[in-house]
């Protein structure tokens, strides 16, 4: 990791790069890279949605100035097969959601894109359709109250919907558990 990231740094300082980011990083891999660095992470992309909120690692980044930025944040509902769960949650069509959405007359996704942006996290919400990308910007227009905030935080399940065992491939270092160092 220190090696990638000091290439990473000179990448920058060769003007081949601007901005250094993170993906999926735990609060225990930017413990251990922040020493190392010249140029700390800007941001760090996660899945984060209501049934997977990573409050710690949130506050972290916070704390430490690095932004966050949400992938999957609707649920990830097209996602390959080979990733989802028979059983999986569909969040777009969690109650919860839908009964906020109804009350302000607005889909699913627009409350999910509203909560995070009341919560200071940008959202990378995939959409190849015109309408789609409009309701989308269109979610920046909806403030939810503080009740319906706590009814979304309530829902924290700490559930992935893309769970990483693709990435866990036998003969390498990488196990669920040091992927996302959790036990």
């Amino acid at each position: 990791m220190h090696e990638t990231w000091a290439a990473l740094e000179a990448a920058v300082d060769a003007g081949l790069a601007r901005h250094l980011g993170v993906s999926n990083f735990s609060v225990k891999k930017i413990r251990e890279l922040l020493p190392h660095c010249r140029i700390k992470p800007e941001v760090n992309q996660v899945e984060l949605h209501p049934l997977l909120q990573q409050k710690e690692l949130v506050a972290y980044c916070t704390a430490q100035g690095i932004h966050v930025t949400a992938y999957a944040p609707l649920g990830s509902g097209d996602r390959p097969a080979f990733v989802k769960a028979p059983d999986a949650p569909v969040l777009l069509d969690s109650p919860v959601i839908r009964s906020i959405a109804a009350a302000h007359e607005r889909t699913a996704a627009q409350v999910l894109l509203a909560w995070h942006i009341q919560r200071g996290i940008s959202a990378v919400p995939k959409s190849v359709t015109p309408a789609r990308l409009r309701e989308n910007l269109e979610a920046a227009e909806l403030t939810l109250t503080p009740a319906e905030l706590e009814r979304i935080a309530a829902l924290d399940q700490g559930y992935r919907m893309i769970a990483g065992t693709f990435w866990a491939v036998a003969g390498t270092p990488w196990t669920l558990q040091t992927i996302w160092d959790e036990p």
